[in-house]
């Protein structure tokens, strides 16, 4: 199989939802592409089953680093800075689920991205974003095409389609 994305988050505590939300735009986007879009709720171990059999993985999720919310990084799988649902107690790093998943013989994708957007709220129930974070949805919705679909037009997205759209670390 060709690529997969997957918005990851829980869709009921705000800016944690972000993947979700973004995996909603870009479905209709990437539509008639071959593109698989999934949801998908907690990271680790059990992101393997969404991600298995496919060349390439694209994972969209909130991230709490410090920076301001609402930022757009576009980093690699095993560049060691995790986002919220991709560092778990209970199923390990995304970096480690991996390299466990490779050992264990699974058919991972060769090429694992994310998109992560900064949160402002990852701590109150809720279905909105924060302001800043829903801001920021088509800048992340472009670097997610971007990954995805390289040299397709997302249309109506201008230049944030482009991977220097949002900050880039690869």
């Amino acid at each position: 199989m060709g690529t997969v994305v997957v918005g990851l988050g829980n869709p009921i505590l705000t800016d944690d939802g972000v993947g979700i939300k973004v995996a909603a735009a870009v479905r209709e986007l990437l539509a008639g592409t071959g593109v698989e879009v999934v949801e998908a709720y907690s990271g680790g171990l059990r992101l393997m089953e969404a991600i298995s059999g496919y060349r390439r993985a694209v994972i969209v999720d909130a991230m709490t680093g410090g920076l301001p919310p609402g930022t757009v990084l576009r980093i690699g799988a095993l560049e060691g800075r995790g986002t919220r649902n991709l560092h778990s107690s209970h199923d390990g790093d995304l970096a480690g689920a991996l390299r466990l998943g490779r050992e264990l013989g699974l058919n991972l994708p060769e090429l694992v991205e994310l998109v992560g957007v900064e949160a402002g709220d990852v701590e109150t129930f809720g279905e909105e974003l924060s302001e800043a974070v829903r801001a920021a949805l088509p800048k992340a919705v472009a670097a997610v095409m971007a990954a995805a679909a390289p040299g397709m037009d997302p249309g109506g997205l201008g230049d944030a389609a482009t991977a220097g759209g949002a900050g880039e670390r690869s």
